[in-house]
């Protein structure tokens, strides 16, 4: 089997219902105090202009991405394509609205750039990471090669 066809079947195909809705109710205890406390913690640290907010609320979103990880570890799943899709949402409407508030000319943005460039470059690298670590650093590259896989 092809990486990609791998990478992109159903991750939960081979689970009863039962099992399904136990996942999806391990990723949500998971991702509700960690996704809620992150997006609080970069509120606060952008409110107050505190690079550490800023730093502790991109790491909180990391250790619910760890999180994530390891129940898929633990479930032997992988990313649904939903979650991969709402991941890069967020994650692009997060950096649109960076870079409207610096083109703007917020003060906020420049008085955090830093914790907030190493933040959103952080993610896609724990990303990277975990696709080296689970499926081999070809696999992990050829998910993306879509031009060999084009046919007309």
């Amino acid at each position: 089997m092809r990486a990609d066809r791998h990478i992109a079947a159903s991750p939960t195909r081979h689970l009863d219902p039962a099992a399904r809705f136990g996942r999806h109710a391990f990723v949500m205890t998971v991702w509700l105090p960690a996704g809620i406390s992150g997006l609080l913690l970069l509120a606060i640290g952008y409110r107050l202009l505190m690079p550490g907010y800023v730093a502790a609320g991109f790491a909180a979103l990391l250790a619910g991405f760890a999180g994530h990880v390891l129940i898929n570890v633990l479930q032997g799943t992988h990313f649904s394509t939903r979650e991969v899709a709402l991941w890069l949402v967020s994650y692009g409407m997060g950096i649109a609205y960076f870079l409207m508030m610096l083109l703007a000319g917020s003060v906020a943005p420049r008085a955090l750039f830093l914790p907030t460039v190493l933040g959103l470059v952080s993610i896609p690298i724990a990303v990277g990471l975990y696709l080296v670590i689970r499926y081999g650093v070809r696999r992990a590259f050829e998910s993306f090669d879509v031009i060999s896989n084009f046919r007309v």
